[in-house]
This record gives C-alpha cells, sequence and structure tokens, in this order.
C-alpha cells in the first residue's frame, strides 16, 4: 500500500527530527573564554589598591580569569593588604604572573603572587626579600614579624604552596628565580609570555577559598584593562617624591597662612595637604568630601564679596577633583554598571572644563576692560574693599557698583567701607570711613 502525501511527509518529518535537534549543537561554534588582564608596575601604592579593587571585584565577572603582571620593588604595606583580600575574594579565578623577563616582584609584589589563584614567572625573574621595612629600616619586631610570617603560611597553605619557603621570604629574604622557586613549590607555571602562561594554565585545577576549580583558557580571547581618569589622577598623587613634597610645601603654606592671615595661604595649604595625604593612604573618600566642601567654600565666598574672580575658579577645580576622587568609589556598596561609571567621570571632568573654560574667559574680559576703561566723569564718594591694603599699596574695592583696582592713603581691612578722596594715574585714592 502505497501511502499519502501527508503520511509521508509526517514519516519524513519523525525521521528528520532527531538530525535537527542535533545540527544546531554541531553548527554552534564553541564561544572563546576571555581573560581579563590588568599590568601593574613600578610603587605598590593606594592607587594600585583601588585600580586592582575595581577590576577584581567589579568587571571580573563576565571572564574566565583575570591575569595580573606584576613587576615591584614592593609599596605601601595597607595598598598590598587590600589588593591580597581583592584577589581572595574575586568571583574567577586570578593569574599572578612577574613580568617580563629580567623583572621582579620583590617585597609587596611577592606577597601578591602568594595569594593568586595560580603563581607564575617569566625567564630571569626575582621574588623575595620580604622583611617589613618601617621608616627605611628592616624591622625585626616581633609582633609585625609573626604576623606577616603565618600571613604567608596561611596564603601558601590556601593554594597547596611550600608553607616553610612561603615564611622564608619574610624571615630570611631568600630571593628565587624562576627555576628554584618552581622547585621549593612557591609557583606553579614558568613561562615565556602571555600566550605561554594561557597554555600552560589550560586544564589546570587551582585552589581557591571556594574550592577547587579547573582552568579552562585554550584559545582565550586577552582584554587589557585600562586605567580610568581617577586611577590617573590617584597614580600621580601617589608618587611617594610628590605626596612627600605636598605634605611638606602643605605644612609650611598653612603655618605662613595662619600667621598672615587674610591672602588665602591657609586654604591652599589646607588643599595641598589633602592632596599629600592620598600618596600617604589616607581614605580617599574624606580627601575628595574635603576637596568639595573646601571648593565649596571659595565658590561662596566669590559670590558673597563679590569677588577677585581668582577664588571662583580655584572653587570649581576642587569640586571637579573632589568629585573624580569620590564618584568610583563612594561609602558603602553600589550597584552601577562600570561602564557609567566611567562616563560620568567623564561628564564630570568635561563640565569642570567648560566652567573653568567660561569663568577663565570671564576673568580674561574683565581684566581687559577694567584696564582700558577710564575713571568715571560722575564722582564717586563711596566703596567697599574687597581685600586688606596697606597704607600706599593697590587692592581691589567695589567702587560705585563696580570692581576697581585703588591705591589706600590709609590701612584698608577687608569688607571696609571706603571713601574716596582723589585720583592717581587713573586709580581711586581711597581712605576707610571711620565708624
Amino acid at each position: 500500500m502505497k501511502p499519502d502525501g501527508p503520511y509521508l511527509l509526517a514519516l519524513t518529518v519523525l525521521l528528520l527530527l532527531p538530525l535537527l535537534c542535533v545540527l544546531p549543537a554541531v553548527s554552534q561554534p564553541a564561544v572563546a573564554p576571555r581573560v581579563l588582564m590588568v599590568e601593574v608596575s613600578g610603587h605598590i601604592s593606594t592607587s594600585t589598591a583601588e585600580w586592582l579593587e575595581d577590576v577584581l571585584l567589579r568587571r571580573s565577572y563576565a571572564y574566565s580569569a583575570v591575569l595580573i603582571t606584576i613587576d615591584t620593588f614592593g609599596g605601601l604595606a595597607d595598598a598590598t593588604f587590600r589588593i591580597m583580600d581583592a584577589i581572595i575574594s574575586s568571583p574567577v579565578p586570578v593569574i599572578v604572573y612577574v613580568h617580563p623577563p629580567g623583572g621582579q616582584a620583590l617585597s609587596a609584589g611577592t606577597y601578591i603572587l602568594m595569594s593568586a589563584d595560580l603563581a607564575a614567572m617569566a625567564p630571569y625573574t626575582i621574588i623575595g626579600s620580604a622583611q617589613p621595612v618601617v621608616g627605611g629600616v628592616p624591622s625585626e619586631e616581633p609582633k609585625v614579624v609573626n604576623f606577616l610570617v603565618e600571613k604567608m603560611r596561611t596564603m601558601a597553605r590556601l593554594h597547596g604552596r611550600n608553607e616553610t619557603q612561603a615564611a622564608r621570604f619574610v624571615t630570611h629574604n631568600d630571593n628565587l628565580g624562576p627555576e628554584l622557586a618552581l622547585r621549593n613549590g612557591v609557583i606553579e607555571v614558568i613561562a615565556e609570555n602571555v600566550e605561554d602562561l594561557l597554555e600552560k594554565a589550560d586544564g589546570r585545577a587551582v585552589k581557591r577559598l571556594g574550592g577547587e576549580v579547573v582552568l579552562r583558557l585554550k584559545g582565550a580571547v586577552i582584554e587589557r584593562a585600562s586605567p580610568d581618569l581617577r586611577i590617573a589622577v590617584l597614580d600621580a598623587l601617589s608618587d611617594p617624591l610628590l605626596s612627600t613634597l605636598l605634605l611638606s610645601l602643605g605644612f609650611l603654606i598653612l603655618i605662613v597662612g595662619l600667621s598672615h592671615p587674610g591672602v588665602g595661604a591657609e586654604l591652599t595649604g589646607a588643599i595641598l595637604i589633602l592632596l599629600g595625604l592620598v600618596g600617604q593612604g589616607f581614605n580617599v573618600n574624606w580627601v575628595g568630601l574635603g576637596l568639595i566642601i573646601l571648593g565649596s567654600v571659595l565658590i561662596l565666598y566669590e559670590f558673597y564679596t563679590g569677588g577677585t574672580m581668582v577664588a571662583l575658579p580655584f572653587g570649581i577645580a576642587m569640586i571637579v577633583l573632589g568629585s573624580v576622587l569620590i564618584v568610583r568609589a563612594p561609602p558603602g556598596d553600589i550597584l552601577i554598571a562600570p561602564s557609567w561609571l566611567d562616563e560620568a567621570m567623564l561628564g564630570i571632568a568635561a563640565a569642570g572644563v567648560f566652567a573653568g573654560s567660561v569663568v577663565g574667559f570671564m576673568i580674561y574680559k574683565a581684566l581687559r576692560a577694567a584696564k582700558r576703561r577710564p575713571l568715571p566723569m560722575v564722582p564717586v564718594t563711596t566703596g567697599r574693599a574687597v581685600e586688606d591694603i596697606p597704607k600706599g599699596s593697590e587692592g581691589y574695592a567695589v567702587i560705585g557698583g563696580e570692581y576697581r583696582r585703588v591705591v589706600a592713603v590709609k590701612d584698608v581691612k577687608q569688607g571696609q567701607r571706603l571713601r574716596v578722596v582723589g585720583k592717581q594715574d587713573n586709580l581711586f585714592l581711597v581712605e576707610p570711613v571711620e565708624q
């Protein structure tokens, strides 16, 4: 009996159905794993910790692993412990690679390497010399040394490495090359380059805080993480030489300002001290908040006094800088995409540049007009001082509702009412009005 058309069609579909179910799985290409790569070099500072915390705790979720290449002689202890905590808390495995060939991960770098889920070294690199240094002098204080020794042992125990050798980095300042480090069980891989490292890491089981994880990195796509504007500012302020210089100048200028009030040195000194504290590991949130408050005070002062048009641009600059420092790390947890924060920082910077340009143009036009404008023919008799003007000196005052440069025939205090007593070289001669 020959089957009819509908029956034949139904039979054909039933026979081809298993094949149709398999074809999508066969034809769909496998998605290549992605690895987020971060390059750390130079001094381990607050900016380094801020950057790695952002990468490891906020940006790493979409990746199979995070690769940190490191080349450093060491840095701040607080920043180092923050980085170690971020590595342990990372939602994805973290590989730390001492790179490039001939580089080193000494002191703080060795602590960071020991906290990695997979530790690797390039040829001719060195790790070790992890004894604590306090005030530029190696410390043998048992309280500090014992803590650091146990910290190293704990990291080695967590990742299945040689605890004895990890402790000797602190107690004996051991220095190891890649071959000796591998033989002593404190690293897992020696790799010529990043590609070689990922190839050797593929299929390895690494021990993490949450248990054992197998790395799947064959054919991984490497994406480099670049520091944003906030990290660039922090990195500049975290330079040890610059932060020390800012603190020293800040205290000196603050002392001068307190002994000669009214010239703005107190505010300048406070700003320099705040910026210098960033490089010394002070909480960035508080520094950013302090800059925003100082900037707001300057702007209010400008509007209240009628202004010198100098406080306003400085106030805007401080609010912008404070906002950039605080926007990426507000107090408490945030549920905002990193891309949005990047756009917010760019927007703040753009707004600050625009506002600064407008204010600068206004200052330029005002000074140019004031320089060319002759004194009014209508006699003006009163005004108000914008700043302290010693006898015989020039200064600024509001005369007839306009901002002008004047010469004081008697000592004048800021905010004091003035009387115009004459003219000299296109300048008003003024004296204070006796109350």
